[in-house]
């Protein structure tokens, strides 16, 4: 479908205002904005992109004024479509990547303001220079500002949090008023005068306004980590091992990552290697983590390793591997893309509590092979908090009814039947709207309609619609 052509004058008034570099309208230069990391690619109108917080609320003005749909977009690392554009060829996208005007770190109060454009790998090297770090641990390098749009976890939930809870203040740009910003860049951990805009913005997908700007809590780089590959005889055997691992390392304890017999065989197999002598029903990687650096009266390998030991007595642990921290997480970095090398991906990214999982994950198993038979299960994920990328490989004439049918099977069960989410990481976007829909309660939705009224009254803000689809 041919893009609509856009007002001359407008178009004018944005070169003038963000330069050459700040308005794209040529149809080949626009491609690198039109695709998600892993759907299908869109149309964009045109691409903007203001280069700090004063163009990002001119041009959020601008456009809101002559009737635009902006589609507001960090590196577009998501999976569930929210920062990409439809087919139609009507949606501006609105690049935060050259809003880095921001970076400051403050190492007396642990914290960081930082712009919405810069990376997550940006962050952390700035930080590192005052012995901090923003520990959310994600297989993307995603922009600050999409972290905070969709509230993401990570591989070090248990410990640390997600996005949220590591959130001091943001500033970000409103449909209405038009361009009003709003917020703060207050780095307090208490303030406790009501609710604000950090914690309304936070995870609402850009459906209501666009983060310019974010301060984040900072936390200690951890100096010395313990890591060890557990092969075990079953996924309760794995979540009997995380609580165990708490109830006798507590805080130490950083992450706890499961990896099934499917994701271990495709890691294998990209790898060329065998992990274990004889691939395990499932598998953990579980690391121990302090700032106190070695040396210091503690040695997190050596408990790690005399805790292990002792649980080899209690059965259940089929072989275990300690390695350097960094080759074991080679290995889960590793699954997603040994998976896709496999065949053809089907993902679904969910989550229960981790009383639920065992059982949760026997029933997806019996739905996948009552579904679509010839899939291949290859699941990991976050065992410690309960998410699960539940991911397979399934035959190359699968169709996607098959594939429809088994995702409402699959979603019907981890909602209504385990009291789970649909979403666990990937947040919500055209690809999941329907679930978004049918699965929030509607009491929910009517307070997100009228937040979503007053704050965007054109509904001209993104691919999101927290009070429900708008009907056709």
């Amino acid at each position: 479908m041919a893009r609509a052509e856009i007002d001359q004058g407008l178009a004018d008034r944005l070169v003038r205002e963000l330069g050459p570099r700040g308005a794209v309208f040529d149809a080949k230069e626009m491609q690198a904005y039109e695709a998600s990391a892993r759907h299908g690619a869109g149309q964009a109108r045109a691409v903007v992109r203001p280069a700090d917080l004063a163009q990002l609320a001119w041009v959020v003005r601008e456009l809101v004024a002559g009737g635009a749909h902006v589609v507001a977009q960090g590196a577009a690392t998501g999976l569930v479509g929210a920062a990409t554009p439809t087919p139609d060829g009507t949606q501006w996208v609105l690049s935060t990547q050259r809003l880095r005007d921001v970076l400051h770190i403050d190492p007396v109060n642990r914290s960081a303001t930082v712009a919405a454009g810069f990376r997550l790998s940006d962050l952390n090297r700035e930080a590192q220079a005052h012995g901090l770090c923003f520990p959310i641990d994600l297989g993307a390098d995603p922009t600050i500002g999409g972290m905070v749009a969709t509230n993401t976890g990570g591989a070090r939930l248990i410990r640390y949090g997600g996005v949220r809870e590591n959130l001091l203040g943001l500033q970000a740009v409103l449909a209405h008023p038009a361009g009003q910003v709003v917020g703060t860049d207050r780095h307090l951990r208490k303030n406790n005068t009501g609710l604000d805009w950090t914690q309304l913005l936070c995870g609402s997908f850009g459906a209501f306004g666009i983060v310019g700007r974010a301060t984040l809590k900072l936390h200690p780089v951890q100096r010395q980590s313990a890591t060890a590959l557990v092969a075990v005889d079953s996924a309760d055997t794995a979540v009997a091992l995380a609580c165990a691992l708490e109830q006798d390392m507590g805080e130490f304890v950083s992450a706890f990552e499961g990896m099934s017999c499917g994701a271990l065989q495709a890691v294998e197999r990209h790898q060329g290697q065998g992990l274990f002598a004889e691939t395990p029903p499932y598998a953990v990687l579980m690391e121990v983590s302090s700032a106190v650096a070695p040396g210091q009266g503690l040695d997190l390998e050596r408990m790690l390793m005399a805790w292990l030991e002792g649980r080899l007595e209690q059965g259940g642990i089929l072989d275990a591997i300690v390695d350097k921290p960094a080759q074991l997480w080679r290995i889960r970095h590793a699954v997603s893309e040994s998976v896709q090398a496999l065949g053809r991906l089907v993902a679904f990214d969910v989550a229960v509590a981790r009383s639920a999982f065992a059982p949760f994950r026997d029933e997806a198993q019996a739905l996948i092979e009552r579904h679509l038979p010839g899939a291949r299960l290859c699941d990991f994920g976050h065992l410690g908090d309960g998410g699960v990328h539940l991911n397979m490989t399934v035959p190359e004439a699968t169709s996607a009814a098959q594939i429809d049918t088994l995702r409402e099977a699959l979603y019907e069960a981890v909602v209504v039947r385990f009291s789970g989410s649909f979403s666990a990481e990937h947040g919500v976007g055209p690809y999941n709207q329907r679930f978004y829909d049918r699965y929030t309660e509607a009491p929910l939705r009517s307070v997100c309609s009228a937040l979503q009224q007053a704050l965007d009254p054109g509904l001209q803000l993104g691919n999101v619609r927290l009070g429900g689809a708008v009907p056709a």
